[in-house]
């Protein structure tokens, strides 16, 4: 039996390299982060064109893989229910964490 979940966290990018380059992390991660590269979702209006969604919701773990890994993104809490025909984004934590130092 599986469950719906009502959100999923993703990554969004600036460029397609930062989005190749989390990808590729998230395949080397040893520390149980599973994550696909997914089209960036229509409610997002600028952006690469790649997301990473995680397909894990320990917020504490993703955080960690973020703030370690050598790309710039920004994290948002995408939920399943649809409003008006669009997911609701909620950044993380009231404001998206940008990576970039």
């Amino acid at each position: 039996m599986t469950t719906h979940k009502e959100f999923y966290y993703i990554l969004t990018f600036n460029t397609t390299t930062d989005a190749m380059c989390a990808d590729k992390c998230a395949k080397e991660n040893t520390n149980g982060i599973r994550a696909a590269l997914m089209p960036l979702p229509q409610e997002f209006k600028s952006g690469c064109g790649f997301a990473l969604r995680f397909l894990d919701d320990n917020l504490e773990a993703i955080l960690k893989f973020c703030k370690t890994s050598p790309f710039n993104g920004k994290l948002f809490k995408m939920h399943t229910k649809r409003i008006n025909g669009h997911h609701p984004i909620d950044p993380v934590s009231l404001t998206s964490f940008d990576f970039s130092e």
